[in-house]
């Protein structure tokens, strides 16, 4: 009985980033319509560059110790874990599909199910895989495009929706290194869109915006318009190029760069009189590094990685001077980059931060993201998966006063098995797609 009033309750999600900084990994709980984080846990990343894997044994020694971590922390074991895959080489196509129906039954979540089943099951560009599924509309019986057809009767159900691919050796080789580290995947996906459905508000959905993640070393942008993603693509980039500026400039070891970027970095900062933060004498030669010179190295390649962003948007003729621009990831959180990322796109500029305790950093987002996405799949498909043994749940403390995030209503679902089969095994048979359900109208037929 306590076994089936936490399944009514909690929606246990474990998210798993394979960062080129850092691996991390977030359990939340999606319960009453708020999400609390459980657990957050980060180890330094090596044997990974550009989302490629370059060292198997190296990556798989750190993601042990991130699941050993967790697992500490919560006192429980993690049966499964959501995978988020880089937007390297990823295609994002439009698709239509449609499904016969049952004229006197309504609309179940195996109608829905069937329709994602036939997309994943279209051919693929060569080397490609398909990762996810993205509904822009339901539409029954040739009517107005409808946001959730569940419960409606009609002949015909219309998917118009957006196929997510990727190259299919990355992701077999993070879906690898994954299970070799202990754990078990639920299910993948491109972490671009699913921390650009959260990030952004339905408004800058429709209206369009720019979504950028400026991570160690990429930077991911994600263009959105008329609810739909236009393109993700990441670009080699990121904080780390500061940080290697700093260290050549100053003459001092990454280390020493990087802690002084983290302690001491700011952008636009103008000081009147000089105030020295490092001072050392490296094989003979005495190194000074005042604040203003900090700042005005890190100034500069902050404005050079924006201007990548900025020129990509226009060799790809998108109206970059007619959209909003939302920013995360750790880099992003530097003092004073707001100012300058307003000053080079001149539009409104927002660096978004979640509010929940736990997680109140621009570099959780992805994670959060990726928790709602596969919950709102859930809901609509009809199917869960555990990442907790609800059997021992009731070690981890989930009331305690956390903030809230918007989500949807949750369902009773019962349990799955076969968790001794790989991911790729039953990929198809659990449908292996994450839904989001856009929180707008469609008052139009889709094209």
């Amino acid at each position: 009985m306590l076994v089936e009033w936490f399944e009514v309750k909690n929606n246990i999600y474990a998210c798993l980033e394979i960062g080129c900084a850092e691996a991390r990994m977030m359990v939340c709980n999606i319960r009453q319509e708020r999400l609390y984080v459980l657990s957050q846990q980060s180890v330094v990343a090596t044997g990974i560059e550009n989302g490629n894997v370059v060292n198997v044994n190296q990556i798989v020694e750190k993601l042990k110790l991130l699941k050993a971590n967790v697992e500490a922390d919560l006192k429980q074991d993690i049966q499964n874990v959501l995978l988020a895959v880089p937007s390297v080489e990823c295609r994002i196509d439009n698709v239509a599909n449609s499904l016969e129906l049952d004229p006197n039954q309504p609309i179940s979540h195996a109608n829905i199910k069937q329709l994602f089943r036939d997309i994943i099951n279209q051919p693929t560009y060569h080397d490609q895989v398909a990762i996810n599924i993205v509904p822009r509309a339901f539409v029954v019986d040739d009517k107005n495009a409808i946001q959730n057809p569940l419960g409606i009767i009609g002949k015909q159900l219309i998917l118009h929706a957006q196929k997510v691919t990727a190259s299919a050796s990355l992701v077999y080789n993070l879906i690898n290194i994954a299970e070799l580290a202990g754990f078990r995947i639920a299910d993948i996906v491109l972490g671009s869109v699913a921390e650009t459905m959260y990030a952004l508000t339905s408004e800058q959905l429709k209206k369009g915006a720019c979504h950028v993640n400026i991570g160690k070393d990429m930077t991911t942008i994600t263009v959105v318009h008329s609810g739909k993603v236009v393109s993700s693509v990441s670009l080699s980039t990121g904080g780390q190029d500061v940080t290697q500026h700093i260290s050549d400039a100053f003459k001092v070891d990454e280390q020493t760069a990087e802690m002084l970027k983290l302690n001491f970095g700011r952008i636009y900062h103008e000081s009147t009189a000089p105030e020295i933060i490092y001072a050392d004498d490296l094989d003979g030669q005495f190194v000074c590094v005042t604040r203003q010179m900090l700042t005005d190295i890190i100034t500069s390649r902050y404005e050079a990685i924006l201007k990548v962003v900025k020129q990509y948007l226009i060799e790809n003729c998108y109206k970059h001077d007619q959209m909003q621009y939302i920013f995360t990831g750790g880099a992003s959180e530097i003092e004073g980059f707001n100012l300058l990322a307003k000053a080079i796109f001149a539009q409104e500029v927002t660096v978004f931060t979640p509010s929940m305790l736990g997680a109140r950093s621009t570099k959780y987002v992805k994670l959060i993201g990726m928790a709602t996405f596969i919950h709102e799949m859930s809901l609509l498909t009809g199917q869960k998966s555990n990442i907790i043994d609800f059997d021992q749940y009731a070690n981890v403390i989930a009331d305690s006063p956390l903030s809230m995030v918007e989500s949807v209503p949750t369902e009773v679902t019962p349990k799955t098995k076969g968790h001794d089969r790989t991911f790729m095994d039953h990929k198809l048979e659990n449908s292996g797609v994450l839904v989001r359900i856009f929180d707008m109208i469609f008052d139009e037929k889709v094209e």
